[in-house]
């Protein structure tokens, strides 16, 4: 319990350390993020812009746990999300984007400086490129990020016993944030009237290590000391949610979510929240696109996946699928230059193909949709 206490001490300080909560438009409320140190700050969140070779970038990046970084970037023409991660100390890390190719890894190897800064050079596609971001909140919520983490033994006083680990990561809203769009922010990370942060940090761990606690009552004794046999009881809940897009009036987070409960291996998925804050309101699909809109982006995405999966368009799309066709669901990312749609594992296709997100251009949907 120890690690929680000093992880929910350090969000706690990180909250406190920014202005009151006050009026205004929060486009222009981005004195809490200005001089955010991303060496010396346990967790964070920024938004970094700048230049990837002569090309502009803008990052998301989130530091969720002790040494591990998450988020996503995009070019600023096209607008596809790409999800990131990695790993770094002091400030010096090296941040992998998502590849469905072993043979060709990019990341970024670079530098965070306690002035806001992330520089270095990225490598991929058989080359290496310069590039140089700098935080940039302008038109942004500003968030705090904080972390607990806690353990429990399935057999109490047993050495040989099994453990159970839980550890979550959240986003919210800082302070300068007006409480008006703070609340309905808060609302939508903790789906719940709870507005409490450490409480609704604490919530999922407890609520796991609990079940893990009283799996106990259904255990085999015998089993769980063995230790060919008792792997299948260390079980696993991480929880983390990420910022994907942020720029008034839309804001769209991810919630995270992995859970290994013993058998073949874990599960695990995304839930995205898209918001209109200028309105107050949870995006549907069917709010953006008009009536029709399931059947003409159905062609759409399978162009996508078959150019992310690298699917010639003479080859069938049906073996890699449990799906005949892939249709919009409701678990989709927009952004000011298009729409992502996120199928989790099982959805459409195996497990092992893992979580697939889908990015249609706004230019080839321009006509669908409701507002233009």
């Amino acid at each position: 319990m120890k690690r929680v206490a000093l992880f929910l001490v350090l969000g706690l300080a990180v909250l406190l350390a920014c202005n009151p909560r006050g009026g205004g438009n929060n486009a222009e409320k981005d004195s809490a993020v200005a001089t955010l140190r991303l060496v010396s700050t346990p967790f964070f969140y920024t938004q970094l812009k700048g230049n990837l070779d002569n090309h502009p970038i803008t990052m998301q990046l989130l530091k969720t746990t002790p040494g591990m970084y998450r988020g996503y970037y995009s070019f600023d023409s096209s607008g596809q999300p790409i999800t990131i991660w990695g790993n770094g100390d002091s400030g010096l890390v090296k941040i992998y984007e998502e590849s469905i190719d072993p043979e060709n890894e990019r990341f970024f190897s670079g530098s965070l400086d306690d002035a806001g800064n992330f520089k270095g050079v990225w490598h991929g596609n058989g080359t290496s490129q310069h590039f140089s971001l700098e935080t940039a909140m302008k038109d942004a919520i500003p968030f705090a990020v904080l972390f607990a983490t806690d353990s429990a033994a399935l057999l109490p006083g047993n050495p040989r016993s099994p453990i159970g680990m839980a550890s979550n990561s959240i986003l919210w809203p800082q302070p300068v944030v007006t409480k008006e769009i703070a609340d309905f922010i808060e609302g939508q990370i903790t789906a719940s009237p709870l507005r409490d942060p450490q409480q609704f940090l604490k919530r999922s761990i407890d609520s796991f290590l609990l079940g893990y606690r009283t799996s106990a009552n259904i255990a085999d004794i015998s089993e769980l000391t063995d230790a060919s046999l008792s792997a299948t009881w260390n079980w696993t809940s991480e929880n983390d949610m990420k910022v994907i897009y942020n720029k008034w009036p839309l804001l769209v987070i991810e919630k995270y979510g992995y859970a290994y409960t013993g058998g073949a291996h874990g599960n695990w998925g995304s839930t995205f929240v898209t918001m209109d804050l200028s309105k107050k309101q949870v995006l549907k699909p069917a709010d953006v696109f008009k009536p029709g809109y399931k059947e003409a982006f159905s062609p759409l995405l399978e162009k996508a996946f078959r150019a992310k999966y690298k699917i010639g368009n003479d080859e069938s799309i049906r073996e890699a699928l449990l799906t005949p066709s892939i249709l919009p669901n409701d678990n989709f990312v927009l952004t000011d230059k298009g729409v992502v749609f996120v199928y989790v594992p099982y959805e459409i296709g195996p497990y092992a193909l893992g979580q697939v997100m889908l990015y249609i251009p706004r230019s080839e949907i321009k006509d669908w949709y409701i507002q233009q």
